[in-house]
């Protein structure tokens, strides 16, 4: 139960995150580090789009299911899930 909950809370910070970058762009910041970091963690995420499919092709989840969550969490999402510590 314990590693559900850092999971979750991961998820929950990116979700955050995901969150705040355009709004500190609709509000006139100007962060380039943030739109970095930003750009950086999308790429990572897209470059994971692969190996969670192949992680998760036992679960029988739709691939757009797993493009979609992979796009926002990331590993945080199907690490924990191909290894039976959060549920779907």
């Amino acid at each position: 139960m314990g590693e559900q909950r850092v999971w979750y809370g991961l998820q929950a910070g990116l979700v955050v995150f995901w969150l705040i970058v355009p709004l500190v762009g609709l509000l006139g910041f100007h962060v380039p580090f943030l739109t970095l970091f930003a750009a950086i963690i999308l790429l990572a995420h897209v470059l994971e789009i692969p190996l969670a499919i192949n992680r998760l092709r036992a679960l029988n989840l739709p691939v757009g299911k797993v493009v979609m969550k992979t796009l926002v969490f990331g590993f945080t999402w199907w690490l924990p899930l191909s290894k039976g510590y959060t549920k779907e």
